[in-house]
Order: C-alpha cells, then structure tokens, then sequence
C-alpha cells in the first residue's frame, strides 16, 4: 500500500510540473464556429488540443473560443451522437467545423458468433454491453453479476450468497425441465467457457444472443441462449501499465427479528400453560441458565404458587455472534501495447471475499494473455490464455436434520451463553425440549468443508485471407480444470461427529475440454454494390472428459492431522470413483444479405450430432430465417428524421436444440453398492437407469419481431422485441414402475411456452466536457406456461407443480383462513381440530382437508423487470444510481413460518407473539403448545407462507 500510495503522489506531482510547463510556454487565442451538417450550431461540443488538457466547449451559438500553446498541434473535437474530429491547428486562428451524425448504437460492430456484424445490418436480436459498463458496479464480483440489470429478458439467478457463490443467467425464461437451462459462454470463440473463472475487469464487451435466429449458429447449445465474451486487446502506441482496485465493506442490513430471552421465556410459559404443564426450571433449578431469587441463607424461594422465581442469566444476540463485517477486495494490473502488426494484452488479477457469516472467505488468482499479431499480409493469429487458481469454504453448510451454522444461528435460544463460565460452549438443547443442535460459533470453528481449483484455457486461432473476399479461419482450443474438496470434522460436534469420533473425507475431480473450430467466410457484393453478402460455412468437433474419486474415514485419535492423514482414521469410508465423457461434431451454415441498405435477410442452418443420444435420434437439426428494413433509409422517411434519426424493423424464427443430459441415459444402467450378506461386507450390482434409444432432442420454436430507434441524433435510443418460445419434447427423467427393476428414464414430454416484452431506452441527458447525465432503462416481461404435459401433474419441488395450462412450478398449497375459535367448537370438531388449531378451507366440503382441498395460488416466476441505471460522471468522479424492481410473484417463505410453529424446539420470530389465546382469536398463528399436542407445530406448507412481490 506504501508503495501504490508513492507512485500515485509522484504521478500527481508529474501531471503538475507537466501543465505547469505547458503554461508557462507562450499561448495565443484561437475561435470557432461548430455546426451540424444542417449548419445549426452545436452546444456543448468538447473542444481539446490532443494530448494535453487544455479545452473548453461550445456557448449556446455553437462558438469557443479558447487559449492554447504555441506548439499545439491538433484540435480535437467530440459530441455524443457525432463522429470526432481532428483538425490541424497551424497558424489558423479561425476555424469552422461541421459535424457529422454517427450511428452510435445502430451502427457499433456487434460479436455474433463466428464472426462480426455492424448493429445497423442485423435483423437478429442481440444486446450488448460494453466493458467500462460491466465494471461500474462496484458490488459485482463475476460478469453475471455485472450483466444483472442490463439487458432486457436477462436475469441473473443467485445460487448462494456464500463468498463466491455461483451465479446464472437466465436469457428469456426457463427453456427447459430436467435438461441444462444455462446459456452458453463463449469467450473469444472458445465455447462452453465456465464464467466463474473470467475477471470482468478484462472485458472489452459482452453480446446476448436471445433470438433462435441468432442462437441456432450455436444449434443444440445455444438453446437457452448464448454469451458472447470478447476481452480487451492491446492498444496502439508504447506500453502501459494500468492499475485498477476496489476494496468494499458488507453489513448485514438487516436482522430477523427474532425473540430476545425474556419474550423467549413468555412463549415458554403459554406453552406450558395451554398443555397445563409447568416450565422445567421452576420445579427444577438450572443455575447454568437462570437467576434464582434466594434468602440470606441461600435458600430457594418460592412464590404463592410454590414455584421458583427465575430470570434469565443470559440474552445473547446469536445474529451479532455468528456473523461480521465482511471485506472485499478486487484488484487488477494490466499491461497493453500495440503497433500496426502486433498488439499485446496481459493482466494478474487477485479477487478476495468474506462472507458475512465468520470463517467464511473466497479467494481467486487469475492471469490473462491476450496476443494478436499479423505475421503477412494474408495471415493472422490470435492467442488467447487463461489461468488461475481459486479456494474458498462451505462452512456454512448443514448436517443431517439439515443443522448447520446459519440454522442454527437463527433458531438457538437467547438465554444461553456462547460460552457458560467453565469455559464449555453454550448448546441449543441445554434447555429442556429443544432440538439437540451444536453451537454455531463452534460449528464454523471445528467442522472444515474447504475447496480449491486451478483453472487452465487456451486458445489458438488462425485467420488465412485465400483471397481479398475469402477467408479460412481455424481454432484450436484446450480447457483443464481440476477441483479438490476437502472437509474435517473434530470429534464430539452434536449432529455432526458425535459417534463418529471425527471424520475427514476428499474429493478430487478434474475435467477437459477439446474444441477445434474451422470454418469459411466470403465476403461481397453484387449487382454494382446494391447488394452486400457475407457467408459463412464451417466444421466444429467437441470432446469432453471427466473423472472424480473419492474417500475418507473416521475414528481419529488426534485432531492435529485434519484431513491430510486419511489413514489416521480407523474407520474407512467407502472409495468412490467415476469417468464420462461425452463428445458432439457439428456443421453449420450462415448466409446475410444487405439490398440498397435498406433490406436484410439472414439464414442459418446447423447440424448437430451428440454422443448422449440414441441410435435412433443422433443428430438434430436447427435452420433460422430472419428479415430486417431500415425504414428510416426510406425516402419518404426523410422528412422526420431530424426527430427520429434512424429506425430499423426486424423479425426472425428459429429452431434450436438442448443437448444438456447426463451421460449414457439412453442406455440402460446397472448401478453398484455394497452391504452385509454373511455376516461380511458383500459388493452387489441393481438395475437402475431405463435406456431410451428413441430419445429425442428437446427442441425450441422461437418467433421474434422487434424495432430499433434513435430519436435526435441518437441522443435518445429505444430498442423493442416480441417473443414467443415454444420447447417441445421436452428432456425429463420420469420415474418406472419398480416391476420394470429400474428406477427412472428419460423420455420425451410435452411442451413450455415462454412469451413476452423487451424494451431497452438509453438517453444521454447532458453531455458536456466536464459533466455527462446518461440514463438507461430496461423493461422485461415473461410468462412461463405449460402448454403440454401429456394430462400428467409433474411435482417440481417445495409444494409446486407442473399443470397444463397454468404456470411452471405453481404453488399448490392449502388455503389457511386463520384459526379456529371458541364460538367454532363443533365445528371444528368434525376437522378433529380444537380451538387455536390452524384452520385450511374445505374445497369440496367433505370435512376432511387432503389433497383434494390443495390450490394453485401463484407462481414464483416474475412477471417482469425494470431497472433503471442513472450514471453521473463529473472530472473523472462518477456516481451510478441502480434502481431494481421486480414484480409479480411469490415467495414462499419457509424460514419465518417454520420460525412461528415450532415453539420450545427453538428460538421463534418476534410474530409469534401474536399466537392464538382465548383473548387474541382473530390470528393466523396457532395456539403455543407442548411438542407432546397432537398439532404441535404444523408443518404443511400453505398459502400464508407465501407472500405476494
């Protein structure tokens, strides 16, 4: 730190004493007019002598006027929506600049796979980010954390909040039930890329291919879409070493609001009292826990009812002990040179999390190469390389009954200790009838689950010009990555190693990838330049392998060996071990036509054959079609386009595929295990999976129609799409009967449908040398619906369903109407339920609540999105406003309702308080009560779980 704090004085020091010097050197006045090609004057043109900072920008005339040196020798001019300008300075002391409109969203250069597209020639639906763009979210700590927000039909799905939890993104809803519903991430080209293992800080931009039309170029992996990754390469001019580096704090921002020891004993004593029973600790003492009221001779009193007068000795705040402040760091050195013929770019990142619960860290060190270089005129090269290592824990992870450190953080009492003071640890069953759990804080102590990976990738590509409009472009790339799980448990953790006398296990696993790409791409034009086509024709062949193993024992007599000395353990588990591997050859075909520069027509074709597949269903097949008319090149269109600049229509439709099962699944399997037969351990081998040779790929229909405009020079942009995605033969794995001997299958089922709106507006509100208001808004709708399942209800989990007509994973719970009453005796009798039991509606009215009285109440799947980034920039600071909404779902909240139905068992929320009693009939809550009740603590997930967003 002493050291980054000296080069940035000495370079504050040098940037002074460098305009000092320019100062100091004789200036003269130079002024001038800045026009559009319309001649309206231009406000707030930037007006800079390049490569220096000396400048100034236009007045409400579109005039400056401004001091420069007397060796300036180029002046620089830049406005957003115009293309920048440089003049000669010379001996002019007058100048008149004309600026001219540049397309800056229509017309950017877009990564569509296997090659480039400029955004104005596409009719395919495609959404872009830009590097300095991923990197302004200072909270991001992977690329889809980065994207989050940013492109219309994306959502980023969080699948854990544990430091360097993974993430997912979601491109235009769940495409698939049992089969892989992630995108594919390519980067520079290399396909099937793990995005965990990219640092976004080298980033040059991100493409989304949503469409079929532009994802069938990737056929049966671009199903659930495809991200398209390109990294920064070295710029032109002598090397420079960049430094960039964040560090962040994490709180948490808000507790539960869980009982303190004092409420805690009330819910204790309306417990007992329901079951007409007395609190343990006022029959008996439990010094450990409570103060005793006593005489001077140390005698117990009583009160009138002959029970000990007791409080609490404790009140802890579980929450405040098990968790922290968490930092995080992320910093990252880079080195970029370039000339005519070579360009060079390398960065050495180091990433650092805590996780806000204690003992909880990720941490990652990455490499990046980044080499292009033209060794003729008609051949180039591309290398590209990736290395790394990363480690981090799962300490947080649960036991059998699902204990573990946050369970048990949230559920223990408050009137016991961490540590009592003898120095033992504070345990959740230490007050009679609570669950035997361990304590948190010694959990997160004695039990190790750590993990680490080192992660490898290369890329090779070469590019041979045959002629000035043909081109052969060949790719050779290489991914290996291995992971190593260890965990260790000390001897004697409740729910963990209590008989087993400590345990350690390892897991290694390592995988590789082959890809070789190789393709042709002709470029021209026809019919005297009205018409511009480009072609492309190529091969791809895949490998894939990987193999895992593992082992562990038990019974250690010393904890010093941790998991590094498996045969310390006298008790050995049983070793494991396993191969796959799968592989894919493809063809494809692309063809785009530009007519007048009005008219676009793209059509793709692509085969695919997998290895996962049966005999009888090898290969799949993925065409796409797609049309595009920039209206605005229209003469008729003229007139308006001082308002509205440019406007593209677009529609596209596709087929692509879903390739994403397990290994081997169309031929029948035998699964192995071992078990006591004679009194001696005895290996066996059982019928398992039921092969399926008829097995077909799971395919989408994808139909898009969308509008791309820029209003006023393309200060204002508006992007707009339609779709409608229909998968069919759905992949899914149904269960046998077990008169077959086997226990599953996959098959083909039915149909999903994913429907909806995009719309992305960005608006550069005020664009001036100093200050820049840009603001981007992003909307997204999208309906998940079951279209076709064969008449069958699928359970997908938590008390949802799968039903034709309805939406994917709807909740089908009970309907919880409150609680029954006193006035509600009889009746409540006909159910067997008493006042204070929870009380379901009875749909067919046959006094009985089954299955039948289970509805469809709402779905966890948002209707839609919006988000809107407000982005500040003033002299370099910059200050980003992210605004997030998402709308028209539910939640079902387990965790708070398992909190308020299991008195005694542990601590409780605060809500709980409002249980039934004969005073407080009108609740939802019912009656506290002794586990020994017949309704104690009903667990049936119902519909005042959920909660409507």
């Amino acid at each position: 730190m002493m050291l980054l704090l000296a080069l940035l004085l000495w370079g504050g020091v040098q940037a002074k004493a460098f305009s000092d010097s320019i100062l100091q050197q004789s200036e003269r006045t130079i002024s001038g007019l800045v026009t559009d090609e319309n001649g309206e004057p231009l406000i707030g043109v930037t007006v800079m002598v390049k490569g220096t900072r000396v400048g100034t920008t236009t007045n409400l005339d579109g005039v400056f006027t401004l001091k420069i040196p007397a060796n300036a020798g180029i002046l620089q001019f830049s406005y957003m929506g115009m293309k920048t300008r440089e003049l000669p300075i010379g001996s002019k002391s007058q100048f008149k600049v004309v600026m001219e409109s540049d397309a800056v969203l229509i017309d950017d250069v877009v990564v569509i796979g296997y090659g480039t597209r400029s955004k104005k020639d596409m009719s395919i639906s495609v959404s872009s980010v830009k590097g300095d763009e991923l990197n302004n979210r200072p909270s991001a700590f992977n690329i889809m954390q980065s994207v989050a927000g940013k492109v219309a039909g994306v959502q980023n799905i969080s699948m854990s909040g544990r430091p360097g939890g993974s993430s997912s993104l979601r491109v235009r809803g769940m495409g698939s039930i049992n089969a892989g519903k992630d995108p594919i991430y390519v980067l520079d080209g290399v396909i099937g890329v793990d995005p965990d293992i990219i640092n976004a800080a080298n980033v040059e931009s991100i493409d989304v291919l949503k469409d079929a039309a532009a994802t069938a170029m990737y056929g049966a992996q671009g199903s659930n879409g495809v991200v398209l990754i390109t990294t920064k390469k070295g710029k032109k001019g002598k090397g420079s070493i960049t430094y960039d580096g964040k560090v962040g704090f994490g709180f948490m921002n808000r507790k539960l609001d869980m009982l303190n020891a004092d409420e805690y004993m009330e819910v204790q004593r309306r417990a007992y009292a329901y079951s007409g029973q007395t609190m343990p600790h006022l029959t008996t003492p439990y010094e450990n826990l409570f103060y005793y009221a006593k005489d001077a001779s140390q005698n117990y009193q009583y009160d009138k009812n002959g029970l000990l007068i007791a409080s609490p000795k404790y009140n802890t705040d579980w929450q405040k002990a098990v968790t922290q402040t968490a930092m995080t760091n992320d910093h990252i050195l880079s080195f970029s040179s370039g000339n005519e013929d070579t360009s060079v770019y390398a960065s050495v990142g180091y990433q650092n999390q805590e996780g806000l619960i204690k003992e909880s860290v990720y941490e990652r060190y990455s490499a990046t190469l980044n080499v292009r270089t033209k060794i003729k005129d008609w051949f180039r090269i591309q290398l590209v390389g990736t290395v790394g290592s990363q480690k981090g824990n799962n300490n947080d992870m649960e036991g059998s009954f699902n204990q573990g450190a946050i369970r048990n953080m949230i559920e223990m009492p408050p009137i016991v200790p961490i540590k009592y003071d003898d120095g033992t640890w504070g345990r959740k069953h230490d007050y009679p009838l609570s669950e035997t759990a361990e304590n948190p804080l010694l959990l997160l102590q004695d039990r190790k689950n750590e993990w680490k990976s080192n992660f490898s990738l290369f890329s090779l590509n070469a590019t041979f010009d045959i002629t000035k409009k043909l081109t052969f472009t060949t790719q050779g790339d290489y991914q290996v990555s291995n992971r190593k799980e260890m965990s260790y448990a000390k001897a004697g953790l409740f729910d963990v190693s209590e008989n087993n006398g400590g345990y350690a296990d390892i897991k290694n696993s390592d995988s590789q990838k082959l890809t070789s790409e190789n393709y042709f791409t002709y470029t021209d034009t026809f019919f005297d330049g009205k018409l511009s086509s480009n072609f492309v024709l190529g091969a791809s062949w895949y490998y894939n392998h990987a193999e895992e193993s593992s082992s562990g024992s038990e019974q250690y007599f010393d904890d010093s060996f941790g998991y590094h000395n498996l045969s310390a353990g006298t008790t050995w588990h049983e070793p494991k071990s396993g191969m796959n591997q799968n592989t894919m050859n493809s063809y494809y075909f692309r063809m785009n036509h530009s007519f007048l520069d009005r008219y676009l027509l793209g059509f793709t074709f692509r085969v695919d054959g997998a290895s996962n597949f049966g005999m009888n269903n090898k290969y799949g097949y993925f065409p796409s079609v797609s049309a595009g008319w920039r209206i605005s090149e229209e003469k008729f269109f003229f007139p308006v386009k001082d308002v509205l600049s440019q406007m593209k229509l677009r529609a596209s439709y596709g087929i692509v595929g879903n390739a994403s099962i397990p290994n081997y699944r169309t031929i029948s399997q035998y699964s192995n295990g071992s078990t006591i037969f004679n009194k001696a351990l005895t290996s066996y081998v059982v019928l398992s999976n039921l092969g399926n040779k008829d097995l077909k790929w799971e395919s989408s229909r994808q139909f898009n129609i969308g509008v791309d405009m820029s209003f006023w020079d393309n200060r204002l942009e508006v992007i707009m799409d339609y779709y409608h995605k229909s998968t069919k033969d759905l992949l899914f794995e149904k269960q046998v009967p077990f008169t077959t001997g086997y226990t599953t299958t996959w098959t083909n089922l039915g149909e999903i449908v994913n429907k909806g709106f995009e719309t992305t507006i960005t608006s550069r509100n005020i664009h001036t040398r100093d200050f820049m208001w840009v603001t981007d808004l992003v909307f997204s709708t999208n309906k998940l619906v079951v279209a076709d399942i064969n008449g069958e209800t699928i359970d997908t989990g938590n008390n949802t369903i799968a039903r034709e007509g309805e939406k994917w994973a709807s909740y089908y719970v009970y309907k919880r109407l409150g609680t029954w009453g006193l006035a509600e005796v009889a009746e409540a009798a006909k159910y067997g339920k008493k006042p204070g039991d929870i009380k379901y509606e009875d749909v067919n009215k046959d006094y009985k609540i089954d299955e039948e009285d289970r509805q469809i109440m709402g779905s966890g799947t948002p209707k839609g999105s919006l988000t809107m980034v407000n982005t500040f920039t003033y002299k370099g600071l910059s200050l980003m406003v992210d605004l997030n909404y998402t709308y028209g779902f539910k939640i079902m909240d387990i965790t708070n309702s398992m909190l308020e139905n299991r008195p005694l068992y542990s601590n409780n929320v605060k809500s709980i308080l409002n249980a039934w009693t004969p005073e407080n009939q009108n609740t939802m809550i019912a009656a506290l009560r002794l586990p020994s009740d017949n309704y104690f603590g009903e667990n049936e997930k119902d519909s005042y779980m959920l909660h409507k967003r």
